[in-house]
């Protein structure tokens, strides 16, 4: 089984979300019961609705508890002191468009490029993984080849 890398505050949202499915699951649970009472199940719309959110419900509860019982906390993880490796802050120029841009690197169930947190299992993040401050990387996609520089790699505060 592989690792599930969170930070903290990842971990504490898995763990909100799991508990807010069990309770939902109960609840569905209970509309399946009242709908199963109403009669004839072949035409019975709010039993076979139900019935599949309860299913969505328990396939992701039990991808959380997959995800929960793995659970590597990147906070404190040891590194490499200066080299880009899961729950590092990484700055990269790339060279191309002359740009600098920050992110933590996290797992992929915390990805949020948007919130300057990008996947370890990304084209990106494999691609800046174990490098450190002045190496050099191209970053290659399926239309395009970008240079990158790492300038600087540190733990976020």
């Amino acid at each position: 089984m592989a690792d599930t890398y969170l930070t903290k505050e990842g971990l504490k949202k898995l763990q909100e979300e799991y508990k807010t499915l069990q309770k939902r699951k109960l609840e569905l649970q209970q509309e399946v019961n009242t709908a199963a009472a109403m009669g004839d199940l072949r035409e019975n719309g709010e039993y076979h609705a139900a019935k599949e959110h309860l299913m969505h419900v328990g396939t992701r509860l039990t991808e959380l508890e997959i995800k929960l019982t793995s659970v590597r906390i990147i906070d404190d993880l040891a590194v490499a002191a200066g080299e880009a490796r899961v729950g590092m802050r990484v700055t990269l120029i790339d060279l191309q468009m002359k740009e600098e841009v920050t992110y933590v690197l996290v797992g992929p169930e915390e990805a949020d490029p948007q919130q300057g947190k990008i996947s370890i299992a990304s084209p990106l993040g494999k691609s800046v993984l174990g490098k450190k401050a002045g190496d050099q990387f191209t970053l290659e996609l399926p239309q395009a080849k970008v240079p990158y520089k790492v300038k600087k790699v540190d733990r976020p505060t």
